[in-house]
Order: structure tokens, then C-alpha cells, then sequence
């Protein structure tokens, strides 16, 4: 991503406080005049000092004026500015992150798949911060050292042309050799960025995981890798970057000290001469060191620039990633009267094209309940990642009550599927607040009915916080059937017209899972949901009205549990026999 791509990226979250941002840029533009200013008020002040006439205050009145209204106009100018500052700033901020979060949720479920949670987190960070130094840079870095030498070097061109001349020549040396170092340096920076946002990544897989390393003492291991890694990949790609920027450093220095030792020397001669008075020798001598210090410090804030471009980049590569899973230009809301489904000659194969199904045909009926067994990899999840578009199909269509699900919104379709996962994460949020997601707008007291239909009421309420306790990062404070019994919960009051249960009683001991199994029963029957349930406990399956048999992406088998157990050889009823030894 280019620099003109990077502003063009701000411009977008700038725009409505444009006027703002402008009001904030005279600051800078105040700045650049002050020098002249105040060297000139020192010159006039020399000049009458050193002169024969009789000091007067009318004669010092001028450089009085002009010292005391430049300083007030500089002062008057950063309050301004910073009264612009906290209108807009804060809002653009609040633009960038919210923007940017959000194109990154609407990725595909793949791509979270591929990436670690923490350097994605890192990026959205990493945008904030290359906001904050990029504006740095802009209103008083960068761009005020830049635009002060161009005022400061055209006034000491009109006082001494020779001496301003020799600058004007030296700066077409020095900006673009300093520009060229700079593109380099901006790409050693991006990549160090790289590396940092992965190793961060890492770092983030390894404390999600914590309890992992713990079981397996693990600890000094996983920290051996992670020193490995930061001395194969982190450490150099820092050393390269530190030591052009010294590279660039030690030029800029080198050209530095052949302008300053001119200038000198070449006042020192105006002098000897008579060439200038004490007042013209104090000012065009300091014009020139204020001349030559912003070209020195605008070098340097090339280089922070330069490094902030290369940081931003990386972090901008987050939201500069296609979407994969978008919804069509003119898709519509899911409408439901019937749940049915229907799978229609679909074929999907995996991002590596091992194909798993070909033309498969599945049609489940309004309210129907529906068992998906067979052998680990037979397709059972895929199928339900598929309905639930978090993989989208190769070929064919699969409906909902006639619908083509490639045709409605996302969203529309997931509102209208509960799902209990059987690896169920909740937020670092109030137990009450873990369980009102799916449906954010009801009271505390319906709540309160479906965790009793879910078992966890009585549970909840022996906590000191009872339904405001804090449930820690990925519901790390419960245990793995009190986390199921929530997502049964949270499930039950979305009240969706399809019911998707994976494995939804697999964490539980027996006797929580028959209190499950009932308020399960009892709310999949009264209220005529159509339900997939995915189970390797078969005994969970007996009272399904048809239960369908996959292996190896084909359906080989289906029928109802005495039907398929009653078969002779049926894959069922060897699946079956192996749990009841």
C-alpha cells in the first residue's frame, strides 16, 4: 500500500471535521514566520543599540511590537489549535477504529481461521497509532520543519542572495538523497512491523492457551520457541532497521557540518569586511542556523515518518485484504414460514481442493429433527458451516423454505439459526449479559426462565455476584458444562425457527445431561423447531425422527434409530456397538 493510498485512507475519516484539521494546520504556518520574526526584531534592536544615536523608546518601539505580537499570534494560534484539536481528533479516532473493526469482522470465518487473534488485534492497534503519528508529523513535525525552511530560506534569499543561493543548491543534494534513503528505510520498517505483529500474534496464541502449557509443563518450552523465533526473524529485522537509520543519520550529519561550517565561516567574512552590520550579522547568521537546524530536524522527522509509513502499512494490510464472504448486491432477509432445508447438488472442497462432497442431496422438512452421525471428518460439521455460510459452496444451492441462502443477507440467516457449539466461548462480560446475546432487548426475568429451563439458575444464583458476575476471557471461571448449559440457554431465548446442536450435550456429566436432554425435548417439541444435531453420544439421537449417516462426504444410511440398528452390517450399528463396549 502506497503513501498516497495511506493519506487517501485518513482523508475518508477526516473529511467531516476538514475545517477543523485547517484551523489546526495555521498553527504550524504561524510557527514557520515566527523565526523571521523575532531575528528581525534583533536586528533592530542591535542596530539601534550599536548605532551613535541617542536610545529613544520611540526608536525601539517597532522590534518591541514585533517581538511582543509575534509571540502572542504563535501563542493565540496553538490555543486555537488546540481547541480544534479535541473537536475533531477524538471523533476521527472513534471513525478509524470503529470502520476498521468492523470491515475486519465482516471477513470471512477462514480467514479467522488463518490469522491469530492477537496480531489482528495488533493491526487494529497499530492503525490508532499510525493515525497519531502521522498527524504528529503532519501538524508539528514533518511538515511545520519542511514549510519553516522554505519561509526562513526565501527571507535569508532576499537578505543575502549569495548565502541563501548556497542553501537553495545544497538542499537539491540533500532532499533527494535523503528521500531515497527514506523509501528504503520505510520498507525495512514495514517489515520489521511484520515480524513485531506476528510475534505479538504468538504470544497471544500461547496465553489463550495458558492452560495448556500448565497441563503439559510447557512453559520453558514454549518460551525457548518464542526466544528462537524473536532471534531468527524480530532481532535482525530490528538490527537492519537501527543501523540504516544510523546509516541515514550519519549522511544527514556529514552534510549538515559541511552547510554549518559554510555558513559560519562565510558570516565571519561578511563581517570582517563590513559587509554587515552587528544587527544584519545577527540575524541573517541566526536565520541561517534556524535554516539549517529545520532541514537537519525535518531529516530526522523524514526518518520517524518514514518508519510511521512502514508501521502503518503493515497495519493497513488488515482492511486492505478482500472480503471473501460478502453478501450479493441485491440480497435480501431470509422470510421463514416453514424451516425447511434443502441441500441441492452441492459440491465444496477444502482450501487445499480435497473435495468432500459432490453433489450432494439432503432435504430435511419443516420441523423436522434431524441426527448427522458418522466417523470424525465424514462432513457432519461441514454441513452445518455450510448452511450457516461460513464456508460458502462450490456448486449447487442449498435453500431455506425455498430461499438460496447465497442470495439473502448473512445476517438475516444467522438470525434465524440458534446454534450451541460444542466448544462454547463467552464473553468477558456479566453472566447475564453471556446469555441475553442472542436476544439483547428482553428482561432480567425472562432470563432468568430459560436458565432454569437450562439448568443453571440454582448455579448462578450461589454466586456472590449471582447473574453479574464476571464469567473471565472465554468463560475461563466456568466450567465446561456450566459454558454449554449457557450457550442452551442463550439459544433457548433466541427462539429461532432452526436449531443447531453440536455435540450440545458433550461436556456434560450424565445426570446434567438428562436434565438437558428434557428441556431440550421439550422446547424443540412444543415449540416445532427444525433441528440439526450433530452427536457422537448416539444414545442422544434415539428420539430423532430420522438420523443420517455420513462417511467420507455421502450419505450411506438413514432412517430412525430402530430402523438403522436393526440393520444388518449397517454403519450405524457398528458405531453403535463400539459405544456399548
Amino acid at each position: 500500500m502506497q503513501t498516497r493510498s495511506i493519506i487517501h485512507f485518513f482523508w475518508q475519516h477526516i473529511k467531516p471535521y476538514k475545517w477543523l484539521y485547517l484551523i489546526m494546520l495555521m498553527a504550524p504556518i504561524v510557527t514557520a514566520f515566527y523565526p523571521f520574526a523575532y531575528n528581525y526584531a534583533i536586528k533592530l534592536f542591535l542596530d539601534t543599540m550599536t548605532s551613535n544615536k541617542t536610545i529613544t523608546y520611540s526608536a525601539i518601539t517597532f522590534p518591541i511590537v514585533l517581538f511582543i505580537v509575534s509571540q502572542l499570534m504563535l501563542d493565540i494560534a496553538w490555543r486555537i489549535s488546540n481547541i480544534a484539536e479535541w473537536k475533531a481528533e477524538p471523533y476521527v479516532r472513534r471513525s478509524i477504529l470503529l470502520k476498521s473493526y468492523d470491515y475486519v469482522q465482516h471477513h470471512s470465518y477462514i480467514f479467522f481461521q488463518n490469522n491469530f487473534t492477537g496480531a489482528i488485534s495488533s493491526k487494529l492497534k497499530g492503525l490508532l497509532d499510525g493515525y497519531d503519528k502521522f498527524w504528529a508529523e503532519m501538524h508539528h513535525g514533518l511538515l511545520l520543519k519542511v514549510f519553516a525552511s522554505i519561509v526562513n530560506l526565501s527571507a535569508l534569499a532576499l537578505v543575502n542572495l549569495k548565502l541563501g543561493l548556497f542553501i537553495f543548491f545544497w538542499c537539491v543534494v540533500y532532499i533527494p538523497l535523503m528521500y531515497k534513503l527514506s523509501r528504503r528505510l520505510n520498507i525495512l520498517s514495514f517489515n520489521e512491523t511484520q515480524s513485531r505483529h506476528a510475534l505479538i500474534g504468538q504470544i497471544s496464541d500461547k496465553i489463550t492457551n495458558i492452560l495448556s502449557l500448565f497441563a503439559f509443563s510447557a512453559r520453558h518450552r514454549e518460551l525457548s520457541m518464542l526466544d528462537k523465533q524473536v532471534m531468527r526473524d524480530f532481532v535482525p529485522k530490528q538490527i537492519r532497521l537501527y543501523q540504516y537509520d544510523f546509516l541515514m543519520q550519519l549522511v544527514g550529519g556529514i552534510l549538515y557540518i559541511i552547510m554549518f561550517t559554510f555558513i559560519l565561516f562565510y558570516m565571519i567574512h561578511l563581517k570582517m569586511t563590513g559587509a554587515v552590520s552587528i544587527g544584519e550579522f545577527a540575524f541573517v547568521f541566526g536565520i541561517s542556523i534556524i535554516v539549517a537546524q529545520d532541514i537537519w530536524q525535518a531529516t530526522v522527522s523524514l526518518q520517524d515518518f518514514s518508519r510511521a509509513m512502514g508501521d502503518l502499512k503493515s497495519a493497513l494490510s488488515i482492511i486492505s485484504t478482500p472480503q471473501e464472504a460478502t453478501d450479493c448486491q441485491h440480497a435480501t432477509s431470509l422470510v421463514i414460514e416453514k424451516a425447511s432445508i434443502e441441500f441441492k447438488n452441492v459440491t465444496f472442497s477444502h482450501d487445499d481442493g480435497t473435495a468432500l462432497f459432490s453433489n450432494l442431496n439432503l432435504i430435511i422438512k419443516p420441523g423436522e429433527k434431524v441426527g448427522l452421525v458418522g466417523h470424525s471428518g465424514a462432513g457432519k460439521s461441514t454441513i452445518v458451516n455450510l448452511l450457516l455460510r461460513y464456508f460458502e459452496v462450490n456448486n449447487g444451492i442449498i435453500e431455506i423454505d425455498g430461499q438460496d441462502i447465497a442470495k439473502i443477507t448473512q445476517d438475516s440467516l444467522r438470525q434465524a439459526i440458534a446454534v450451541i457449539p460444542q466448544d462454547t466461548l463467552l464473553f468477558h462480560r456479566s453472566l447475564i449479559e453471556n446469555i441475553r446475546f442472542g436476544k439483547p432487548d428482553v428482561g432480567d426475568n425472562e432470563v432468568m426462565n430459560v436458565a432454569k429451563k437450562a439448568h443453571i439458575h440454582d448455579f448462578i444464583m450461589e454466586l456472590p455476584e449471582q447473574y453479574q458476575t464476571y464469567v473471565g476471557e472465554r468463560g475461563v471461571k466456568l466450567s465446561g458444562g456450566q459454558r454449554q448449559r449457557i450457550a442452551i440457554a442463550r439459544a433457548i431465548l433466541k427462539n429461532a425457527p432452526i436449531l443447531v446442536l453440536d455435540e450440545a450435550t458433550s461436556s456434560l456429566d450424565s445426570q446434567t445431561e438428562q436434565y438437558i436432554q428434557d428441556s431440550l425435548n421439550f422446547f424443540i417439541e412444543n415449540q416445532k423447531k427444525t433441528v440439526i444435531a450433530i452427536a457422537h453420544r448416539l444414545s442422544t439421537l434415539k428420539h430423532m425422527d430420522r438420523i443420517i449417516v455420513l462417511d467420507k462426504g455421502n450419505i450411506v444410511e438413514e432412517g430412525t434409530h430402530d430402523e438403522l440398528i436393526n440393520q444388518n452390517n449397517s454403519l450405524y450399528k457398528q458405531l453403535w456397538t463400539l459405544q456399548a463396549i
